[in-house]
């Protein structure tokens, strides 16, 4: 016979064990898009907060090809990819080209104190709630990745982790930014 103290714990091990089994499938399936945008048409002008509390929006990168990466420090397939949108960031020319980070946190520490770990420079904000992302983009899945074209249209969407750093990634990122979407 199985104490009641022992079955308890092994019911609560199987519950943590299929909430972790979601939390993981939400983060990392390529599911269809859940974004309510369009791709040609002009891309939301989203407040943009940054860790240290600044405010700015995303017209601020108008004239440069934007990669708006949404991500959080709790999405495991988002660490993975940080270093490559790093050196994505690193490979492009920084006066046509904003790499921009949004990490759904309730605390900008945590955020700040991951990238500072992990060496990330480029520009980086904080969604707190994910209020932007679920409420403004639709998005319901990290990481998730826009490309906005420099006259702010919504060119292609990205759900789950990608390798930006390949030169195949950065020749895609040079033809959009001068015009040519065809391989977006």
């Amino acid at each position: 016979m199985v104490k009641p103290v022992l079955a308890l714990s092994l019911v609560l091990r199987m519950a943590c064990l299929v909430v972790l089994g979601a939390l993981l499938t939400a983060c990392t399936q390529d599911h269809r898009p859940t974004d309510i945008l369009v791709v040609g048409e002009p891309f939301p002008n989203i407040p943009l907060v940054s860790l240290n509390g600044e405010a700015a929006t995303l017209a601020d990168y108008r004239g440069k090809l934007v990669v708006l990466n949404l991500w959080a420090t709790w999405c495991e397939p988002c660490r993975r990819e940080m270093p490559n949108l790093q050196q994505l960031s690193d490979m492009l020319d920084t006066k046509r080209f904003a790499v921009l980070g949004v990490a759904g946190e309730d605390d900008a520490h945590v955020a700040r104190e991951y990238l500072r770990d992990k060496e990330i420079t480029f520009a980086s904000h904080i969604d707190v709630g994910q209020e932007v992302a679920t409420h403004q983009l639709g998005v319901q899945l990290y990481p998730y990745t826009f490309i906005i074209g420099p006259d702010g249209v919504f060119l292609q969407r990205y759900p789950g982790p990608r390798e930006w750093h390949r030169p195949e990634v950065i020749e895609l990122l040079e033809s959009a930014f001068n015009g040519d979407y065809s391989d977006l």
